[in-house]
């Protein structure tokens, strides 16, 4: 009996030739610039991975400083005041804030706690007074 047919022989090599080295400039020149090609939209596929990555970590950085963003002194609570006789915004004021504020801003954190629009107050209104 034979080893081999004539068939598998034939077939032997065919697929040589298949997976043998291309043998014509042509065939290797088309080959180059496929792979030319694929490098080229690699890189470009990089760079744009490299530039979303950037566009993301900004936009986190942006987000975390917005978040950080606000005053170092942050209002902890609120103390209430019942307005007597003669008060006003500014002897309060002077009576309750912090030694190193300016008593002005102390007076726009009062009128933001309370919901003051103005700086009228009548005796017996209840203020907000922030503590910081």
């Amino acid at each position: 009996m034979l080893k081999y047919s004539t068939y598998r022989s034939i077939y032997e090599e065919n697929n040589e030739d298949k997976h043998s080295v291309m043998n014509t400039p042509r065939e290797r020149s088309q080959s180059v610039a496929l792979t030319q090609s694929f490098v080229r939209i690699m890189h470009q596929v990089g760079f744009m991975k490299l530039a979303l990555v950037f566009v993301l970590v900004i936009s986190g950085f942006a987000v975390v400083g917005n978040v950080f963003a606000g005053s170092v002194s942050m209002i902890q609570q609120e103390k209430r005041v019942v307005v007597e006789p003669g008060d006003t915004l500014w002897s309060i004021a002077l009576e309750n804030k912090p030694d190193r504020m300016k008593t002005a801003v102390y007076i726009e954190g009062i009128k933001l706690a309370s919901g003051l629009e103005n700086d009228e107050i009548m005796a017996g209104d209840v203020l907000s007074l922030p503590v910081y």
